[in-house]
């Protein structure tokens, strides 16, 4: 038995995503990470895992992909004769999907020599910083003078709170107003309106998802034409919206923070 032996010593990278039924921002977001993972550990076995089943399902319905979840992907680890696994979660906050997928992968502990959980995207303090000026700096051509909207996900988890302080280091160093609101958390678009009104903010708003992919929420929930999209409820109390349908994948400086 050499355990920690070098030469015996095979490397595996697990890239961890909730997935998306939108084959484009995949493309543009989280297969560019898994590009960028490679390209620095080019010897490391690397697996894409999708965590959501309904997302796993409609892939395999839709485009004929059979994608890994958490455990697929490691018991291909596995097969592959890996002993040192690193799992890369691309999720942007520690809540119940991280969560979920820590619970998952604890079971797989005893399988391999290491297995290591990366942080999610906020995690750190200086997380907050790197991910504001990353994001202001790629979108502060494209907002101009106009009021930003982000739109989270949100959780029921305690980490719901984390958008309220990334909105503030957001404000903190754009010296712009910033809002963020979400579909599943506990501030919600109408609750953003009325700080917006309060503010007397530029009523021209630009609205982009705080979300790794701008898949299903941010085409529908976001920047779609039903009653109760964000795009719709912020245009009948008299703003005039423009959708910029970015994941943060796509942000270059973002995806080097995940590596």
């Amino acid at each position: 038995y050499k355990r920690g032996k070098h030469k015996d010593m095979r490397q595996g990278i697990v890239i961890v995503s909730f997935g998306t039924t939108y084959s484009g921002t995949r493309h543009k977001n989280i297969e560019a990470i898994t590009r960028q993972v490679r390209a620095v550990y080019p010897d490391a076995v690397i697996a894409e895992a999708v965590s959501s089943t309904i997302v796993r399902k409609a892939m395999k319905q839709r485009e004929c992909i059979d994608a890994l979840g958490t455990k697929d992907a490691l018991e291909y680890m596995k097969s592959q004769g890996v002993t040192h696994v690193a799992v890369l979660p691309t999720h942007v906050l520690d809540g119940i999907e991280n969560n979920r997928m820590k619970e998952n992968i604890a079971k797989y502990e005893s399988e391999f020599e290491s297995v290591k959980v990366a942080d999610a995207l906020l995690a750190r303090d200086e997380d907050y910083v790197n991910i504001a000026k990353a994001l202001w700096e790629s979108l502060k051509d494209e907002v101009g003078s106009r009021t930003l909207v982000l739109m989270g996900h949100g959780t029921e988890h305690a980490a719901d709170s984390d958008y309220a302080r990334i909105e503030n280091v957001l404000r903190e160093y754009s010296h712009h107003n910033i809002y963020i609101a979400t579909v599943e958390g506990s501030v919600t678009i109408e609750d953003v309106i009325a700080r917006m009104n309060a503010d007397k903010a530029d009523k021209h708003v630009v609205v982009t998802p705080f979300m790794l992919v701008a898949g299903d929420h941010a085409n529908n929930d976001m920047a779609g034409d039903d009653e109760d999209s964000h795009k719709t409820i912020l245009e009948s109390c008299g703003f005039k919206v423009t959708p910029y349908l970015h994941g943060m994948g796509e942000n270059e400086n973002i995806r080097r923070l995940f590596v």
